[in-house]
């Protein structure tokens, strides 16, 4: 043991520079010895052992470590000797002489009265009988200091005559406080460094986040966190690089956008360790045992060592599969929307519904419905294979769905099922139904319901996937976007089927209405013949009403034939009769057989007519057209003039209607050549509203336009421009 008690400076022991020499090689020693067992210390109690070790019985044989916490000065440990254990609780009152230091930062040595010295050990009254008792001869506390901050006190007490506690013993405690400070404060930083580590694997284990780490210039060795292990389908320890030495790869492969397998070196964490720069959001697909695990976007920085240079890589890596297959199923809806609405018919529409499934929601795809006789079979179907199609096409010829199929339970119920796993061909077909011939292990029945209830069911089933519930929610929203598509058609279905049972219905009426009134015409003609015999005043008024009769008779023909030209139009068999002819001519002959009614209602007609105007038309249409002009400028402006020009243009051929009525409004001049349009009140002005409409008509079909310019209480100007030959 060294022992620090200063011999007599008389009598048979060393004397001056040996004695100090002596006591520098002791003190020396000593710390020597605290320093590497102090760097031997795995925590904090280490350093508590190590110091009643070392210091006692050298420095007294009591000793006490206080260490300050947010403030407070806090007992640490109390180690008495012989042994330098530890003795009670941490936590402990310090005693006021830990205190007093701790309030200075000055180091303080007390010595001789052992009731001063058991005063200033006693935390309180009821410890100071026990320390007296102690008989406590000297006392000392040291401030332990780091980078400038007080973090604690450490004091020691004698009891022992020959083992005295002086300057020299004060100076080699400050020295011990410096080592136990360095101590202490190594165990903080490892403590600290243990928790971050803790944390940072905690964080790594509970991110979503996919984390590799390769600590290693060549990555040969790549660690995954959790979330990638999970991913991988692989055991946490696995080491999932690439480049890993045989017996350690792993069956990964990585693919791009085009499909080909990335090399090694083309990995963002190789290329990030290789360039020394960040890689950041590369794409990727990965496939572990052969099978697709899912899209990655992958990102890497390099890691530096003290050179800068690059000694290994970290990768983050997220799992976009249910982004990227949103975005595509978003995408899909939206076109599959575009195509289904391109076209009404509902055979079309039907094989578009099974088509568009094939291959993104089913190997094969089915549509249910019923067929032209009523039965209920498979209107249309689709298969991914195209060497199996003809045998999917011959199902559908063949296939006869019984009343005991689930499908009619489907129409019925109006109710979507999703078989995951099929197990026997029958449980949802016929027996040699398709899960039998191809193969079919999962299955979706979705049915079609419109506001005219369930259109049909549409069947998808797979041969090499076992549908999930999202792809049950998908196909569900698709078949809903596919509902809209059927519904549609089948209302332009009904539409075009009433259109045209109204167009026969119009024909037959007017060819049935056409046949008195040629009697009546027929019959009015040869009572205005008879009336010559008559006297002059019978014969007067009898030609007037008989005149009447016949005007009537005539528009009532009029109307009668505009009924039968739109059942004409609608259906394209407007009949064009085309020859040469002159267009001022006839503009002349309408004008000679409409002067009567110009007259009646008291307008002047003026013609402007260049003549010739030689072309290729049909006669009686373009005298339809002018006399339809025409009876609007005498309805809607009766008295006031009314003007016809004709000339030529450099594209062929202009006819200009001019009248000084009660003119349209722009809002009106848009629409007046709809089909029934009118501008004004149909109890002030009679018609049927088709005159221009079929007048347009007319003129588009033999190459030209018809357009109104016009202001209200002004009268208007209906333009026809033609060309001067049209061909059959």
């Amino acid at each position: 043991m060294l022992e620090l008690e200063v011999p007599s400076m008389s009598g048979a022991g060393l004397e001056g520079p040996d004695l100090l020499s002596s006591l520098q090689r002791s003190r020396g020693q000593l710390l020597g010895r605290m320093s590497r067992e102090l760097a031997q210390c795995s925590g904090r109690y280490d350093v508590f052992r190590c110091l009643g070790r070392v210091a006692l019985p050298e420095l007294g044989g009591w000793c006490d470590l206080d260490v300050l916490q947010d403030g407070v000065l806090h007992r640490a440990a109390a180690l008495r000797a012989p042994h330098g254990q530890v003795h009670g609780p941490p936590g402990g009152a310090p005693s006021p002489l830990a205190r007093r230091v701790a309030r200075s930062g000055s180091p303080e040595l007390h010595q001789g009265l052992s009731e001063q010295v058991a005063l200033l050990l006693s935390p309180d009254e009821e410890d100071f009988p026990r320390i007296q008792e102690a008989g406590m001869l000297d006392c000392m506390a040291v401030p332990l200091w780091l980078a400038g901050q007080l973090i604690g006190v450490l004091s020691f007490a004698s009891r022992e005559p020959k083992l005295r506690l002086d300057g020299a013993a004060l100076a080699l405690a400050e020295d011990l406080a410096g080592c136990v400070a360095l101590a202490l404060e190594a165990d903080r930083l490892r403590q600290e460094l243990e928790h971050q580590a803790a944390d940072f694997k905690t964080l790594l284990d509970v991110i979503p986040v996919g984390i590799g780490i390769a600590r290693d210039r060549e990555c040969q060795h790549i660690q995954q966190n959790r979330w990638f292990a999970r991913l991988h389908g692989l055991p946490l320890d696995s080491n999932i690089s690439l480049s890993a030495p045989d017996g350690e790869r792993q069956p990964i492969r990585y693919r791009d956008a085009q499909g080909r397998t990335l090399p090694s070196e083309e990995l963002p964490m190789q290329r990030a360790v290789t360039t020394g720069q960040e890689v950041l959001d590369v794409e990727l697909d990965l496939e572990v045992q052969g099978a697709r695990r899912g899209t990655l976007v992958i990102s890497a920085v390099p890691l530096f060592d003290a050179s800068h240079r690059p000694r290994g890589a970290i990768g983050t890596i997220q799992d976009v599969t249910a982004r990227k297959r949103a975005m595509e199923a978003q995408r899909f809806l939206a076109e599959s929307s575009a195509v289904l609405s391109s076209s009404l018919d509902p055979e079309q529409t039907s094989r578009t519904l099974v088509r568009l499934c094939v291959p993104a929601l089913a190997t094969l795809a089915m549509f249910c419905g019923r067929r032209p006789d009523g039965a209920l079979g498979l209107v249309s179907v689709s298969h991914a294979d195209p060497s199996l199609q003809p045998l999917a096409d011959e199902m559908a010829r063949t296939l006869v769905i019984s009343e005991e199929h689930p499908v009619h339970e489907l129409i019925a119920t109006g109710l979507p099922r999703l078989i995951p796993v099929v197990k026997e061909a029958f449980s949802w077909t016929l027996r040699n139904g398709p899960s039998e011939r191809f193969g079919i292990r999962s299955v979706m029945l979705i049915p079609l319901a419109t506001s005219q209830g369930v259109a049909g069911v549409l069947a998808l089933g797979s041969t090499d996937r076992t549908y999930t519930e999202d792809d049950f929610t998908f196909a569900k929203e698709y078949a809903a976007h596919a509902t809209y598509a059927i519904d549609n058609a089948r209302l332009y279905r009904e539409a075009r089927d009433a259109v045209a049972l109204r167009d026969e219905f119009l024909g037959i009426a007017g060819h049935e209405l056409r046949t008195p009134l040629t009697a009546l015409k027929l019959g009015l003609q040869r009572l205005v013949r008879e009336s010559a015999a008559l006297g002059d005043e019978d014969a007067e008024r009898l030609s007037k009403w008989a005149a009447t009769c016949q005007r009537q008779g005539e528009r009532l023909g009029r109307l009668v034939g505009d009924l039968l030209d739109v059942s004409r139009i609608t259906s394209g068999r407007l009949p064009m009769v085309l020859e040469e002819m002159d267009l001022a001519a006839l503009v002349e002959e309408v004008a000679a057989r409409m002067r009567p009614e110009l007259e009646k209602v008291g307008c002047s007609l003026v013609l402007k007519l260049r003549s010739p105007l030689a072309g290729r038309w049909d006669r009686s249409r373009l005298d339809q057209v002018l006399s339809n002009l025409l009876a609007n400028a005498m309805k809607y402006g009766p008295g006031r003039p009314i003007e016809v020009s004709a000339s030529s243009t450099p594209e062929g051929v202009c006819v200009r209607v001019q009248d000084e009525g009660i003119g349209i409004s722009p809002r009106d001049q848009a629409r007046i050549f709809g089909r029934f349009e009118r501008a004004v009140s149909e109890r002030h002005y009679g018609g049927l509203g088709l005159g221009l409409w079929i007048s347009q008509q007319i003129v588009s079909q033999l190459g030209g336009h018809i357009r109104v310019e016009s202001e209200q209480g002004r009268g208007s100007s209906f333009t026809i421009e033609l060309p001067r030959w049209v061909e059959d």
